[in-house]
């Protein structure tokens, strides 16, 4: 069982990785020095563990307080002594025992194989040079059972490798042959998800006893699976392993000896990708061990020590990454993966992973990294970045930041300062093979000058007066006091006087003449300018500046009029943010660019020349040339009347929202929560759209054969309800209940609207309402009161929330009883003449709830 000792460094096919032990080896007991020490050859005192196959190799020397005669075999005086092994096994158990080492051979022993039936054994081994013992077990593999074995060192006076008494004894050595199943064994991997071209597997072992330097085969980790087929380094087809890894049994310590039995290997499973569509792929991983004889990746026979469970490759969560600014007064996205940010201020970026499948965001770690940075920024100790809570003032690490944000963050938090100049970052972010980038550059702020519409007209010499903004590219005003906007028009050649207005809050609004008698289309130029301390002058802001075409005309007095008018359009109701703009309405003027005052309550108008200009009720609009084009929308049904007005003449068109369609239903309501006894009563449904608008289902404009289903339980006997009722043009519907007299108790509506008829549908809007029969229906009690007041010689007594309800009182001695109040609030009077002090007790439904002193009036 002679062994290859000789490998010093941890080969290895793939990436490999030595980590800590899982255990902490404790210090041996001190080896006794009067006789013979031993210890194994390599490896640690401690490691005294080896595979039930292979041999452990045993090295002996002369403690240091034996006599130097004893030790003394190179001159030979016949007085040294030799090494003695006295070995205790298991009966049944076979041991072999080599010598190598300058003595070679020299067992003093009948046999170097003992009895199987014997429980000791003795050998002596000559002392001359460095000899070892290699002690195994015969006909075993590495899955036989575990056996111990003790050696117990001795000093063999007369060299005849039999223990004599007197000879004396030195500390025993206990071996452990095991099964590889005793070593603890785990193989993981990381779990494949689809779009994966790569998998990685870990293998740790928790026995840290074994003596690793002394294993005489090979060990190698593979990773399988059905995505594709490998061919290995030795040339011959595996479709089994994709790589394999050597990890070199006799070095597998560390250079400490401290870190045994731990390896991470990771694997390239070459470029196909993994999927979920179709065959599903698996994956797995296996640790094996060969005996010896195995290169350059074949391990000849090699035993699989331990395999991780199947891994299915499982669907990505992921569909997309995002990285984009959050909106805010200090950046700004201004395309697609790229934004806009306010030089030294904070802000905040969207970052996260989402499903398309779903709409929502995925519950996934994302990296967030940062992949560039331009000379424009500044780093020192007074200047730099903070991102996601670290202040960076240095341009290399700034580079090397990088972080995990946990599954549920979707926010980055970004902030500069120090900063003089412009300049940029590259912002990544990756999330299951998924990525993002933006670029965020950082400016300084540009205030720009905005005026709407871009088209005005008006009468020659007549002054106009224009409001507009001044705000910065991020939407914010200055706070400066001393900007103004300045504002002439060019019109026939000729200029206006420049006229100017202060600027507050971002808003001026000034007031421009043309010159006297021209007219035609000029431009108006509106220069935002901000105060110079220096010069005394004002001075023009870079970039702000705006421009707006002024139609100038003339016409003689009296002769405003319109030529066209479109009597009536209609269009649908308008819901939510997205407006339903009508056709257009066209109205032609007598006048080119006259100023027309349209009115239309209850609507919205939109200049349709210039869709931008929004307005609510009224808008005053320039013609455009001598067409006037315009649309409206509500969110109201109804017949609007628009009226158009220009000099003193007037015009009017009829506008039509159509009604809800019977599919636009939201809201189900019932008009009882109460019936009283010995009556029929009338039950009102109605159905409204979610901006108030009744909807009739009968409508089937849409397509939708909407309908309401409507039951009843409880007391009463409903009649005219049924599956499939329909609401009218006011959204109602109706039935009745019929309760006989003294009947009490409690029922229910239960009703559900189907705004395509079909009786199951997520669309479908099912509403319950309990109903009292022949009583209240419950009231919270700080609605409910009673109380007794007086007017004119009456009593009053008064009752509060308890409609259906019947009341008893006791007035002056007398008794007051009402079967059913007939409303939540009720007066019930007595007449008793004026200054009496009079005593009243009022009981609801026999229940005392009051009582009252009151002073007649």
């Amino acid at each position: 069982m002679q062994k290859n000792k000789n490998r010093t460094g941890l080969a290895l096919g793939a990436i490999v990785a030595l980590v800590s032990s899982l255990f902490v080896m404790t210090a041996p007991a001190q080896a006794s020095e009067s006789s013979v020490v031993i210890f194994p050859s390599t490896g640690l005192t401690t490691q005294t563990t080896m595979l039930a196959d292979e041999a452990f190799d045993i090295s002996a020397r002369f403690g240091t307080g034996v006599a130097a005669e004893f030790k003394d075999y190179v001159t030979d005086t016949n007085t040294h002594a030799d090494f003695g092994l006295h070995i205790t096994k298991p009966a049944g158990v076979t041991i072999s025992a080599t010598t190598s080492g300058a003595a070679s051979g020299n067992v003093y022993t009948a046999s170097a194989t003992a009895e199987t039936a014997a429980a000791s054994w003795t050998v002596g081994i000559n002392s001359s040079g460095s000899p070892k013992i290699s002690i195994g077990l015969n006909d075993r593999t590495s899955v036989s059972p575990a056996v111990a074995i003790t050696v117990t060192p001795f000093l063999d006076l007369d060299k005849d490798g039999v223990k004599d008494n007197g000879e004396p004894e030195g500390t025993a050595m206990t071996i452990n042959f095991v099964p590889w199943s005793a070593l603890g064994s785990v193989v993981s991997m990381t779990q494949p998800v689809a779009g994966g071209f790569g998998a990685t597997a870990s293998w740790s072992v928790t026995k840290g006893v074994v003596n690793w330097t002394q294993l005489n085969g090979q060990f190698a980790i593979s990773i399988s699976h059905t995505a594709e087929t490998h061919t290995s380094a030795a040339g011959g087809t595996d479709s089994a392993a994709i790589t394999i890894a050597l990890l070199t049994a006799a070095t597998g310590a560390s250079a400490s000896s401290t870190a045994q039995g731990n390896y991470s290997v990771s694997f390239t499973t070459g470029t196909v990708e993994y999927t979920t569509s179709g065959v599903i792929h698996s994956l797995s991983a296996s640790v094996m061990y060969s005996g010896g004889g195995g290169t350059n990746g074949n391990l000849g026979v090699a035993n699989i020590i331990a395999s991780s469970p199947v891994y299915t490759v499982t669907p990505l969560d992921v569909s997309a990454v995002t990285i984009s600014p959050v909106a805010g007064s200090n950046i700004t996205q201004t395309g697609a993966g790229a934004a806009d940010a306010r030089l030294n201020s904070a802000f905040s970026l969207n970052a996260y992973g989402y499903s398309l499948s779903s709409a929502v965001r995925a519950p996934v770690a994302t990296a967030f990294t940062v992949s560039a940075v331009s000379a424009g920024l500044d780093f020192d100790a007074d200047s730099g970045v903070i991102l996601n809570g670290t202040t960076y003032t240095s341009r290399g690490t700034f580079l090397g930041a990088g972080f995990t944000l946990a599954s549920g963050t979707t926010t980055v938090a970004v902030s500069t300062f120090g900063q003089d100049g412009e300049g940029t970052v590259t912002f990544n972010i990756t999330s299951q093979y998924k990525s993002a980038t933006m670029l965020l550059t950082i400016k300084g702020t540009v205030q720009t000058v905005n005026y709407a519409p871009a088209n005005v007209a008006g009468l020659a010499g007549a002054a106009k007066t224009f409001t507009m903004t001044a705000y910065d590219q991020w939407g914010l005003a200055s706070v400066r006091s001393d900007q103004r906007i300045a504002a002439s028009v060019l019109v026939s050649g000729s200029t206006s006087t420049t006229v100017s207005a202060a600027v507050a809050n971002g808003v001026a609004s000034v007031t421009v003449t043309p010159p006297a008698a021209k007219t035609g289309s000029g431009v108006v130029t509106f220069t935002l300018q901000t105060f110079n301390q220096s010069t005394q002058a004002w001075d023009n802001v870079s970039g702000g500046t705006d421009t707006a075409t002024w139609n100038i005309y003339t016409y003689a007095s009296g002769t405003d009029g319109f030529t066209t008018n479109t009597v009536s359009i209609s269009s649908s109701i308008s819901y939510g943010v997205a407006l339903s703009w009508s056709g257009t309405v066209t109205i032609g003027v007598v006048n080119s660019f006259s100023d027309v005052l349209v009115s239309a309550p209850g609507l919205m108008i939109r200049n349709a020349d210039a869709v931008s200009v929004t307005a609510s009720d009224t808008l005053t609009i320039a013609a455009n040339t001598k067409l006037l084009n315009v649309q409206f929308t509500s969110r109201l049904a109804g017949s609007y009347t628009v009226t158009f007005t220009t000099g003193a003449a007037s015009t009017t068109s009829l506008v039509v929202i159509q009604a809800a369609a019977g599919s636009a239903g939201s809201t189900l309501t019932f008009d009882k929560t109460s019936i009283a006894a010995g009556t029929t009563t009338t039950i009102v449904g109605t159905l409204k759209d979610v901006n108030g608008n009744p909807v009739q289902t009968a409508d089937t404009t849409d397509g939708a054969a909407a309908a309401v289903s409507v039951a009843w339980t409880g007391k009463g006997l409903p009649f005219g309800n049924s599956t499939t009722m329909e609401t009218d043009a006011a959204g109602q519907l109706t039935f009745y209940v019929l309760v006989l007299s003294g009947e009490v108790g409690d029922a229910a509506i239960s009703a559900t609207y189907k705004p395509a008829g079909a009786t199951v549908s997520t669309k479908n809007i099912t509403v319950v309402q309990a109903v009292a029969v022949g009583k209240a229906a419950a009231t919270a009690a700080a609605d409910q009161k009673v109380n007794v007041g007086s007017f004119k010689g009456y009593v009053a007594l008064y009752a509060k929330g308890y409609a259906g309800q019947k009341m008893t009182a006791i007035v002056a001695g007398k008794w007051i009883k009402v079967d059913a109040l007939a409303s939540n609030f009720e007066r019930v009077v007595r007449y008793t003449g004026a200054g009496y002090t009079i005593t009243t007790k009022i009981y609801i439904d026999g229940v005392l709830k009051g009582t009252f002193s009151t002073v007649t009036k």
